[in-house]
């Protein structure tokens, strides 16, 4: 449905680029389960809590953030997105004093919703490529 389409975008928008960590309430089901690696020193369990901690080690981290959305693909009740996810390295995160410095790479979020709200997130985006252009890890090759 393309307002699920939208919905997605809407989390990226509020969420990350709005800092509006108590926007999840509004599209996660109350027990969604991402499925994603969280940061270093974050317990993966499910429900908005746990979404919330990750969220907000993002947004405490980098700021501003923005996600630029490049594709979306649906197929029943699932949403794929692939974006360009960018920020500035303005806090502390996984540890990692702020640098100082910006990142953009590219990530793919899988949603499945239940009826209005998101229920389950699959994602993967280039966190190596992010640390490099931090500068925390050295360029490959």
């Amino acid at each position: 449905m393309a307002h699920h389409k939208d919905l997605v975008q809407r989390f990226y928008k509020e969420v990350f680029e709005n800092r509006n960590i108590d926007g999840i309430d509004d599209v996660l089901t109350v027990d969604g389960v991402d499925h994603e690696q969280p940061p270093p020193g974050i317990q993966q369990r499910p429900g908005r809590e746990y979404v919330k901690e990750v969220v907000k080690a993002y947004t405490e981290g980098f700021n501003p953030m923005s996600v630029q959305v490049l594709d979306q693909y649906e197929d029943g009740d699932t949403i794929v997105t692939r974006a360009t996810f960018s920020g500035t390295h303005s806090g502390t995160f996984a540890g990692i004093p702020a640098t100082g410095k910006t990142f953009s790479v590219e990530g793919i979020d899988i949603i499945r919703f239940e009826g209005e709200k998101m229920a389950e997130h699959w994602g993967q985006f280039d966190v190596v490529g992010m640390l490099t252009q931090l500068g925390v890890i050295p360029p490959m090759g």
